[in-house]
C-alpha cells in the first residue's frame, strides 16, 4: 500500500524507520513496503497520489498500454488547467496542463487513452520512435491504425500535430517489437517497396512453415529481426537455425539483421534487401 511521508505517524512508522531499508520511496513523498517492486503502475499511482485529479499520460500512459514492467526516469500526468491550482515539483515527476482533459481508465486507473497518449508523445519523439510507439499501441490495445488516423485527422492546433499525422500513416498491426518497427521503417523510408508483416508461409504441401518478422511473398524474400534472445536461449537458436533452413528448401532468401545493424549502420540494411529485391525481381527494387 502507498502512503506519503505525511501519513508515516499515523501509522506508526517513525522517521527512522522510514529512511532505512524497510520502506521504499517510490515518488517524492509516497512511498511503499521495501518488497514490493517499483514498476510503471506504482509510480503512476504514486504520481496520482500527489496530484489529485490528474491522469497518468505520454511515456507513463505508454508503458501502462504496452504492459511495460520497467520503471521510468520521469513519471507523467496531465491535468486540467487551473489558475487557481498549484502543480506539485517533484523531483522525476513531470505535469502537464490541458484546457480539456482526455481520461479513461485502466484497471482503475485513470489515464490518457491510446490516440491521445499517442498524439502527446509527438512534441518528444522523431518520426521512427513515434511511429514505433504506435505500433506498440495497437498491439496491445483495441485501437487500429485507422483510429490514429481518423482521430488526428481532425486534431487542429495542437504542438505535434503534424508529426503524429505523418507517423499514424505508418503505424501497422501486428508488429512484435519496437526494432521490428526500425527495420520496417529502414526499408520505407529508404525508398524500397513496403514488405508484408508476418506473413504465414506454408511449404509445398499446406503445412506451415514459417512465419517471418517482415516479407515480399512475391518473390520469396524473408527480412528478420533477431534480438539477443535469439542467441542465448539455444533452443531458440536451433529453432530459428530449422526454419531457415526449411525456408531455404521451398526456395525463399531469409536475411536476418541484428540491433547493431539497425543502430549502426543502417544503410547497409537498405543496400543488402535493395540488392536482394534487384536480384530477385528487377522492378520491385526500381
Amino acid at each position: 500500500m502507498l502512503f506519503t511521508a505525511a501519513d508515516a505517524p499515523a501509522l506508526g512508522i517513525s522517521r527512522g524507520v522510514l529512511r532505512g531499508t524497510r520502506y521504499r520511496r517510490v515518488l517524492g513523498s509516497v512511498y511503499v513496503d521495501g518488497t514490493v517492486a517499483v514498476t510503471p503502475r506504482l509510480q503512476a499511482e504514486a504520481a496520482l497520489l500527489l496530484t489529485p485529479g490528474a491522469v497518468a499520460s505520454h511515456d507513463t500512459a505508454l508503458s501502462l498500454w504496452t504492459a511495460n514492467d520497467r520503471p521510468d526516469d520521469v513519471v507523467h500526468v496531465t491535468v486540467q488547467r487551473d489558475p487557481q491550482l498549484t502543480r506539485p515539483r517533484v523531483s522525476g515527476l513531470r505535469v502537464h496542463e490541458v484546457r480539456h482533459l482526455d481520461r479513461t481508465l485502466r484497471d482503475g486507473l485513470p489515464l490518457t487513452p491510446p490516440e491521445r497518449t499517442f498524439l502527446d508523445l509527438a512534441p518528444y519523439r522523431d518520426l521512427t520512435s513515434l511511429v514505433a510507439a504506435g505500433d506498440s499501441l495497437v498491439r496491445r490495445t483495441d485501437v487500429e491504425p485507422y483510429h490514429l488516423v481518423d482521430t488526428l485527422a481532425a486534431v487542429t492546433g495542437v504542438r505535434g500535430v503534424r508529426l503524429a499525422r505523418e507517423a499514424a500513416a505508418l503505424v501497422r498491426a501486428d508488429v512484435d517489437s519496437p526494432m521490428e518497427s526500425l527495420l520496417r521503417l529502414l526499408i520505407v523510408l529508404g525508398g524500397l517497396p513496403e514488405p508484408r508483416i508476418g506473413h504465414v508461409i506454408s511449404d509445398a504441401a499446406g503445412g506451415w512453415l514459417a512465419k517471418p518478422d517482415l516479407s515480399y511473398p512475391e518473390i520469396k524474400l524473408a527480412v528478420e529481426y533477431d534480438g539477443r534472445h535469439h542467441i542465448v536461449d539455444v533452443r531458440q537458436w536451433r529453432q530459428d537455425i530449422r526454419r531457415r533452413e526449411n525456408l531455404e528448401r521451398e526456395g525463399w532468401l531469409v536475411r536476418v539483421f541484428t540491433a547493431y545493424d539497425l543502430l549502426h549502420i543502417p544503410h547497409t540494411v537498405v543496400a543488402r534487401i535493395s540488392q536482394d529485391l534487384h536480384a530477385r525481381h528487377p522492378r520491385l527494387a526500381a
